[in-house]
């Protein structure tokens, strides 16, 4: 029987719990990619978070910048107004206007030479810094395959800045990267994974309303260990998302804050010969991701807020094709997953601490957890 055929053959003989009896190496590419998926909902939504403002921005409301006669109002208060030549010219005591020269010597009511004082934007261009650390401990899983025990920690840090009025709202823009690192296995592979992500950030605030946008870029180096021996691969992706949320204040100390994230990830695929032999072409994914999300954010007293939080992530897309020496297998499906979770934030002078403990359950089910550290300049 021709190789093709034991392989085709080999892709209908399932166990008892939907998984490949054999070669399940096969799908190594497709549970990276999804992972991929769900490594880019926490970096996305941990910038935007991050960059939106912590818990006690939003449960104040964002300072707003002084309007244009607020500000006029601070530039001429720096001087006396009799005091400013520019204001009133430059002329003598017989109403002639003088040269310039003289102008310059000139010490009546004009004032002389005093100069029209420099509008320093009180704004800092560069307005805060942050640290992120996450681990992810899940369990995925997908139709027809045995499930996948995922182990992920994410290092991130990110610059903002660029505050400016624009219209009746503040815009700012971000700057973030950082490194994914981990493994997944099951009983046919196991995963080691390592990489890194470069991406910007813009947001745009009116008053209660927040509208965020983000996109990145980023590459996963993997090596997938199976009873054959070593393959190495790689995926690279690129991605976009926005979150918009509304901050409703109940009382004084506790605010509501319902929310909607959408994303989009392209996943390039790779595709290799496998060193059980067999030559593995895998289609790129098109993921989508919305997630309904609401939160609820408390001032316990002396500067301790503390928030509760609840989303729901729907995953749809285009998994990649997976050829197996030119037989056609069935794509991998994850379902879409809920997350729940607590955290808590303190605020000491200038920096801003947070922590965080989230559980997943459906598709995805498990635990995460991180830990932020923001400076405010």
């Amino acid at each position: 029987m021709k190789k093709t055929s034991l392989l085709a053959l080999s892709a209908f003989i399932l166990s008892a719990n939907g998984a490949f009896a054999s070669g399940g190496h096969i799908y190594a590419n497709a549970v990276s990619s999804h992972n991929i998926t769900a490594i880019q909902h926490s970096i996305m939504t941990t910038a935007m978070q991050t960059f939106e403002g912590t818990a006690s921005a939003a449960l104040g409301g964002r300072a707003h910048f002084v309007n244009q006669a607020e500000s006029d109002k601070y530039k001429y208060g720096t001087i006396p107004m009799y005091g400013w030549p520019r204001m009133y010219g430059e002329y003598g005591d017989d109403g002639t206007m003088l040269a310039d020269d003289a102008a310059k010597k000139q010490t009546g009511r004009n004032g002389g030479d005093t100069p029209e004082p420099e509008f320093k934007d009180p704004r800092p261009v560069i307005n805060s810094a942050w640290i992120n650390w996450q681990h992810i401990s899940d369990n995925a899983h997908f139709t027809d395959f045995d499930s996948v025990d995922t182990d992920t920690d994410l290092i991130m840090f990110g610059l903002a800045g660029g505050e400016a009025q624009r219209g009746i709202g503040i815009s700012e823009w971000g700057i973030f990267g950082g490194y994914v690192g981990g493994t997944q296995d099951n009983e046919y592979m196991n995963i080691d994974q390592g990489g890194g992500y470069v991406g910007l950030y813009t947001g745009y605030n009116i008053q209660n309303f927040n509208l965020s946008l983000a996109a990145n870029v980023g590459a996963l180096f993997n090596s997938t260990e199976h009873e054959y021996g070593i393959d190495d691969f790689t995926n690279s992706w690129a991605g976009a998302a926005l979150n918009a949320t509304y901050n409703i204040a109940l009382d004084e100390t506790f605010t509501i804050q319902p929310g909607v994230y959408a994303g989009y990830t392209w996943i390039g695929s790779a595709d290799y010969v496998s060193l059980s032999g067999d030559e593995i072409s895998n289609g790129n994914f098109n993921m989508f991701e919305v997630a309904p999300e609401i939160r609820a954010i408390k001032h316990i007293g002396r500067g301790w807020f503390g928030y509760l939080h609840f989303k729901y992530a729907f995953i749809m897309g285009t998994p990649g094709d997976v050829f197996v020496g030119g037989t056609l297998y069935d794509e991998l499906d994850m379902r879409n997953y809920a997350e729940y979770g607590i955290g808590i934030e303190k605020s000491i002078d200038r920096f801003n601490v947070s922590l965080n403990i989230n559980r997943r359950d459906g598709g995805r089910d498990g635990w995460n957890g991180g830990f932020n550290l923001k400076y405010i300049f």
